[in-house]
Formats: C-alpha cells, sequence, structure tokens
C-alpha cells in the first residue's frame, strides 16, 4: 500500500519550502518532492548575485528564513530550515497527480503515494520561453547565467526586460560590452531597485539599451535584432534571453485544474485560500502569477493554516486596509465587491487582484464632479465600480460609462491628451489604477491586454469617425479590426497604391505627404494617436487609388480595418455610411484645392525633426529682432538660483526663426519614462515640472531626445546650465535634474520672454509658430 500524507508539496521553491516547514511545525504528515534543486530558482541565479526582498513593506510569516543577501547565504539558510524542522524532502519528479476517492494519488520518478492535499508550487523556471527566430537554438544562445565571471571581454546581448535580464547585464557590465534588447519603452515588470540601477547603468554607458525592439535572427558572432531605426546587425558573441517562461499547463489541465481563458499566459485561478477549482489541489507563487520570493514564502505559511482550519489574513491585508478604510462597510466586502463589480480584473489571480486594489486608489465622487477634461495630460485608469459617468463627446452629445466599464485607456496607451471631459453623472466610487499598475497587467495578462486594446478601438472610433453611430455598428468593426505596429520611417501606403484598409493611429503619430501640382512631393500633416487615415479610397464599390504617403512619424501602432469589413457593414448602416462619406468628401475638396507648397511641406520637416509636432510650448527667438544682448539667459539664472534653463545660441533655425535649447514640454513626454521617484510631472495645462523629490539619477536626461535637460548642483554658478558640459569636474554636491518650468512660481510668467528688450523672444503654441514662419515666408 502507497504511503499516505496529510499534504504532498510539489516544488521546493520559496513557497513550497515555507509549506513544508510550517506542515511540520503543525505536526502534519507531508512530502516534499523536488526534481531539481532546493529553492532551484535562488539555486539558478548567477554567483555571488544579491537577492533582494521585496515587497518591503511586507512582514515574513515563516519558519523558512529570509532577507536581502547573496545568493549562496539564502541557500545556506533554507537548507538550514528544512535540517532544523526535519521536512521530508524527496528528490523526485512527479508525472501526474490524480483526484481519488482518499484524496489524490501521486505518481513520481520513484514511485506512488497518496495526500489528503495537494499544494502545486513548481513555478515556471522549468520551460524558459525560446526566441522563436532562425539561429535560436545555436550554442551561443542560453536561457540562463550561471557564473557572470565566465565571460571577459565580450560582445553579450541581454534579451529581456524582467527582474532575471536585468540582472544577468549588471552582472556582467564590469568585464563585459553588454546590450540590453527592450521590447518596450520602459521597464514595468522590474522591480523598482532594479530598474533603477539598470537605468544608472544605461546611463553611465555601461550598458547599450536597444528599446521597443525585438530579435529578428541569430547567426554566429552576430544578431540581427529590429529597431524603431531599422533592422541593425549587432555584434554578438553570447546571447542570454530572459524572457519568461511558458506556463506548465497541458501538466495543470491533466490534473483538472481550469483556467480562465484560452489564452497561454492565463494563470490558473485560485480563492483567497489559493485553492483551486479542484478541492483540495492548492496553488501557489508564479503560477498564479506572482513570483516574488517573500510573497512565494508567505503564500506558503498561509496556505497551511488554511488547510488546517485556521483563520488567517494574507501578511499584505494591512495594505488593503490602508486603501479600502475610507470606504462605508466592512472592508473584506468593500475588496470582493469590487472584484465582483469589474470585469476587466476578474482574469487576475487573487495575488494580482490584492496587488492592483494596494497599487490603486477608490474614489468616492459626487454627480457633476468632473474627473478630468478634455486636453488634461493625466495617465491613470479609470473603472467603475458603482454609479455612472458621462462622456463629453467633442463633436457633441454624450456617452454614458455604466457601472463595470472603464475609460482612460487611450491617455494610458497614446501618452497624449484626454480626448474628451468626463464627468461624474451618478454617485460613483471609480477605481484610478496608475499608468505603471495597468502596463504591468497588460504585460503580463492577455485577457487584460485583449480588453484595453478593444476598448481603446472602440472609443477611438466613437470619437472620431463615427461619433453619433449605433454602438451595435462599432462593436462589429472593432471584432473584424487587427492590430499592427510601424517602425519609424515606414510606410503605411504610398500615394496611387490601391487602397483596401483604413488605419486608426492608436499609438504613435504619421506623416502624411503627396505630390504637389509641379510634381514635388510635400509633407502635408502629421495626425497624431486617435486620428485616422485611409478613408478616401475605401469608399467606392471599384478600386480607388491613395491620394497621399502616409509614413510612420515615430514607431507607431495602428488598427486594421479592410476595405471588405467596412463595406459590408456600412450596407446595413446608412448613419455610418453618411458618416464616413462626408468625411472623405472634405478631405477630397481640400486635395483639389490644396496649394501644398514645398515651403509648407519643408517646415513640417522642420518641426517634426525639432520635436515641435510633439511640442505643447515652444521658447522661439525671431532672429531678426534678436540683438544677443542675453538678457533671456541672465534672467532665466536669476530666476533658478544661478542656472539658466536655455541656452541661446544652441538649437536649430528655419526661416530666421530660432529654436533654442529649452523644454518643448512635449504631449508625449520621454523625459517622464522610468522616473525612478516620479519627479517628473505634467500639470493640467501641459506644463513638465520637476519636483523636488528627483534623485538625481539622470534618466529623464537620457531619454529626453532634444537634450534640454541637465544636472544642477548644490552649490550653483553664474552660468548657463548647458555650459556644464564644459567644467563638469568644478561642481560639487548632490545633482538634481533641471530644465525649463515656465517659470511656474512667477505669476508673471516667463522671465526670458519679459526680459526681451526687443520681444524677439516668444513662448508660443506649434500652431502659432507656422503662422509666424508662414508670415515671414510671403
Amino acid at each position: 500500500m502507497p504511503d499516505h500524507f496529510d499534504i504532498a508539496i510539489i516544488g521546493a521553491g520559496p513557497a513550497g519550502l515555507s509549506a513544508a516547514t510550517r506542515a511540520a511545525e503543525r505536526n502534519l504528515t507531508h512530502i516534499l518532492f523536488e526534481k531539481g534543486e532546493v529553492g532551484n530558482t535562488v539555486f539558478c541565479y548567477q554567483l555571488k548575485k544579491h537577492v533582494m526582498a521585496e515587497p518591503g513593506k511586507l512582514p515574513l510569516r515563516s519558519p523558512v528564513p529570509f532577507q536581502a543577501a547573496t545568493r549562496e547565504a539564502v541557500l545556506e539558510g533554507w537548507h538550514a530550515a528544512i535540517s532544523k524542522h526535519g521536512v521530508n524532502l524527496r528528490k523526485a519528479e512527479v508525472t501526474a497527480i490524480n483526484k481519488t476517492d482518499r484524496g489524490f494519488e501521486i505518481q513520481s520518478s520513484t514511485g506512488v503515494c497518496t495526500a489528503n492535499n495537494v499544494i502545486l508550487a513548481i513555478g515556471l523556471q522549468g520551460t524558459p520561453r525560446k526566441l522563436g527566430v532562425p539561429g535560436g537554438e545555436l550554442p551561443h544562445v542560453a536561457y540562463t547565467l550561471a557564473d557572470p565571471d565566465a565571460f571577459q571581454n565580450k560582445d553579450i546581448l541581454v534579451v529581456g526586460a524582467g527582474d532575471a535580464a536585468i540582472e544577468n547585464a549588471l552582472a556582467l557590465v564590469d568585464k563585459n560590452r553588454v546590450s540590453l534588447l527592450n521590447r518596450g519603452n520602459d521597464f514595468p515588470l522590474a522591480k523598482d531597485a532594479n530598474a533603477t540601477q539598470m537605468l544608472k547603468a544605461i546611463d553611465a554607458g555601461k550598458v547599450r539599451c536597444y528599446y521597443s525592439s525585438s530579435m529578428v535572427k541569430v547567426d554566429a558572432g552576430q544578431s540581427v535584432i529590429s529597431t524603431p531605426e531599422g533592422e541593425l546587425s549587432i555584434k554578438c558573441d553570447h546571447i542570454i534571453a530572459r524572457i519568461g517562461a511558458i506556463m506548465p499547463r497541458k501538466f495543470l489541465e491533466s490534473t483538472g485544474i481550469k483556467f480562465p481563458s484560452a489564452d497561454m499566459s492565463a494563470t490558473p485561478v485560485v480563492n483567497h485560500r489559493y485553492e483551486s477549482n479542484v478541492p483540495g489541489l492548492f496553488i501557489l507563487g508564479a503560477l498564479i502569477g506572482y513570483p516574488l520570493i517573500k510573497q512565494a514564502i508567505n503564500q506558503g505559511y498561509e496556505v497551511i493554516e488554511h488547510i488546517t482550519g485556521n483563520a488567517v489574513e494574507p501578511a499584505d491585508q494591512v495594505l488593503i486596509d490602508e486603501k479600502l478604510s475610507h470606504l462605508p462597510g466592512k472592508v473584506l466586502e468593500n475588496f470582493e465587491r469590487i472584484r465582483a463589480a469589474l470585469p476587466l480584473f476578474q482574469p487576475l489571480s487573487e495575488p494580482q487582484y490584492r496587488e492592483l486594489i494596494i497599487d490603486s486608489t477608490v474614489h468616492v465622487m459626487e454627480a457633476g464632479t468632473v474627473i478630468f477634461k478634455r486636453n488634461d495630460y493625466t495617465d491613470s485608469c479609470y473603472s467603475v465600480i458603482s454609479g455612472k459617468a458621462e462622456i463629453d463627446l467633442p463633436r457633441g452629445g454624450t456617452a454614458t460609462v455604466e457601472p463595470g466599464e472603464y475609460f482612460g485607456e487611450i491617455g494610458l496607451l497614446s501618452g497624449r491628451r484626454r480626448t474628451a471631459t468626463i464627468k461624474v453623472s451618478e454617485a460613483a466610487w471609480l477605481l484610478e489604477t496608475p499608468r505603471k499598475q495597468m502596463l504591468k497587467l497588460i504585460s503580463s495578462v492577455e485577457a487584460v491586454k485583449k480588453a484595453i486594446n478593444k476598448k481603446f478601438m472602440t472609443n477611438a472610433l466613437q470619437t472620431s469617425i463615427f461619433p453619433d453611430v449605433e454602438p451595435k455598428f462599432i462593436a462589429e468593426l472593432v471584432e473584424r479590426a487587427t492590430l499592427r505596429s510601424f517602425k519609424k520611417g515606414e510606410v503605411l501606403f504610398s500615394e496611387g497604391d490601391i487602397g483596401d484598409v483604413l488605419y486608426v493611429v492608436r499609438k504613435g503619430s504619421v506623416k502624411i505627404s503627396r505630390k504637389n501640382r509641379l510634381g514635388a512631393v510635400v509633407t502635408q500633416a502629421y495626425l497624431a494617436a486617435g486620428n485616422y487615415v485611409g478613408e478616401m479610397a475605401l469608399l467606392s464599390e471599384e478600386p480607388q487609388p491613395r491620394s497621399a504617403t502616409v509614413t510612420a512619424a515615430v514607431a507607431c501602432d495602428t488598427m486594421l480595418i479592410s476595405k471588405q469589413d467596412l463595406h459590408e457593414l456600412l450596407t446595413g448602416n446608412p448613419n455610418a455610411k453618411a458618416r464616413i462619406t462626408e468625411i472623405a468628401e472634405a478631405r477630397h475638396i481640400e486635395n483639389l484645392t490644396g496649394d501644398w507648397s514645398t515651403q509648407s511641406g519643408d517646415l513640417l520637416d522642420f518641426m517634426l525633426n525639432q520635436g515641435v509636432s510633439d511640442a505643447e510650448n515652444v521658447l522661439l527667438i525671431d532672429s531678426d529682432l534678436c540683438i544677443g544682448c542675453d538678457n533671456c539667459e541672465s534672467a532665466c539664472a536669476a530666476t533658478h538660483d544661478g542656472y539658466s534653463r536655455l541656452d541661446r545660441k544652441g538649437g536649430k533655425s528655419f526661416a530666421s526663426i530660432q529654436l533654442p535649447v529649452s523644454c518643448r514640454h512635449c504631449e508625449n513626454p520621454l523625459c517622464m519614462v522610468d522616473c525612478p521617484p516620479d519627479a517628473l510631472t505634467r500639470r493640467a495645462n501641459g506644463e513638465v515640472v520637476i519636483q523636488d523629490s528627483c534623485i538625481g539619477c539622470g534618466n529623464c536626461i537620457r531619454n529626453c531626445p532634444y537634450g534640454v535637460i541637465q544636472l544642477i548642483y548644490d552649490k550653483p554658478k553664474s552660468r548657463s546650465l548647458f555650459s556644464l558640459f564644459k567644467d563638469k569636474d568644478q561642481d560639487s554636491g548632490a545633482a538634481k535634474a533641471g530644465k525649463c518650468d515656465m517659470c511656474s512660481s512667477l505669476s508673471s510668467g516667463p522671465a526670458c520672454v519679459r526680459s526681451c528688450p526687443t520681444g524677439a523672444a516668444m513662448r508660443v503654441n506649434p500652431k502659432v509658430l507656422i503662422e509666424i514662419v508662414a508670415s515671414k515666408q510671403q
């Protein structure tokens, strides 16, 4: 007869070890299976790696010790706990788990046993995700890093943007030339400490990071990657791919565990006791979407308490209480109420949902309260728990946001201004989730990603093309739409091509150009996220050529609607057909009457290249009026403790209009990406300012494409901020980032403009700049 245990634990990682030691403390018969090494994930870390103990606010509940220390010290503590508590450890691979009348039958490489309860804590590291590109199986491609000291004077490419990729890259930088391939623009899945260290290494030139990039091909000694600027071949002696792991779904489903969707990245759903849909089968750690060591250890302790019938609150409950204490009623009831009310977050595992609540804010708002206004620059996402919100559509009319729905995804994904004003129409509870948390969920939960994309498409179509069309029509259109990304400079379609697709810009911007009457190709306009192109060639049943060329001005994402799908749906919806016909006819008349001079096209190209097309407010100097007195720089320095935030002689010129080196207060400010203390903020009027919480890490300096931010030291000198390049070694004290803040502390406005004796210095919106330059060309 096979051995029988109260509890069988599969996997001797942090969660499994914690569960086993707690079971031993509670005198429960148990068995702990491990096919590899104890703490296998940590065991596979590079030698002497520093293991962080995050989240720092959480207490540790477990007989298993854990604090920030080296890999070796952590493993030593865990082995000591196994010995001290007499854990019944069996080195064997579990091949099957079957539900029986006695509980569960566990088949392993060493035999069969039975148990009343089973705890799955196997993690994901056993099946790393592969590169999946030609050459991906070559011998110099690895998926782990055991010993960083084994590599010296090598060109190494680390693929990934999570903790493992960052830690591997940082461990190699001292003796090698390291590059990092990041498919996104930031590090939303990494711990804050890791992200900060990586950004400092990038800023110091120790790591070369390729953002918004992916692997194309691997060859001996080099690799081809796809970047926003196009494909690039880089020297590469060794590749370390840390791009996650594949859920062992087949094995989990064989035990009876069900998944919320067919998405391969979906995680099993567990209740507050960590119990799956199979009674008596519990799941912990990375399998339910929460791989942090401290959280897994706490889960191991808690699950034993649940199994033995002891009421125990999760360790992070104190943080939940803090977030929800202001709401009427009991915290636990409100915690469950919020989840039940919001379908978007129901695919989340229990730990993921708890993290969402901890990072979000629940607002209680009365009817009439404005949540945000059109053209504001906020970027969080709102979900309606109860009550209703009302969207003031740009073309008139309103749309209601019902309980369970959400809004704000356009600003979240595009980084642009809010496209509409939204207010509370019926007293409401709203869950406000910050951008970083939403990006993390979009990256890790496929169901959330699809839902957000679908909502973005719906709102984009409703607010731009079909504001007065039945929701059913838009929903059908969205279901048929597809997504496609374009690199900077890549052509969406060319003038003269046969049109068969309508494009809606989801992220980024596109440039529209066409031949004028003289045959010269002239830039006609730039369209940012939320706009659309390509509708004119789709209206006629007969094939129609494109009237312009559309090019990705920056890396952009688009949604595509085919001509066939559009025509099928327009046939049954006369209102929608009338609307798009009206738009196309207006653009057709514009094309026939527009002159599109080369001068106007050159101006638009100049604006794009200098970042003016993305600017909210730009400083310009009229060279015809400027007398070179430098009052502007002096006034700026006097206002900012001796440091001028502008360089009058720097920058480029067009038609006697000079753009000095000064902040543009961009609509989509890259400087705000990856600011560890969130010191860079944008006010509702669009001004981007740096708060006192700046730690001087330099991330904003690295991310700004226009070189308008520099470090300011505690001991200022009366000179231009940009002269720091020349005498940097003379500065001392702590450094913080500095840039134009539009003299926000002065009610009289920017000092540079007020001090100009001839009126040459001006702070203007890009539209005004176009008018000024156009007047000088006449």
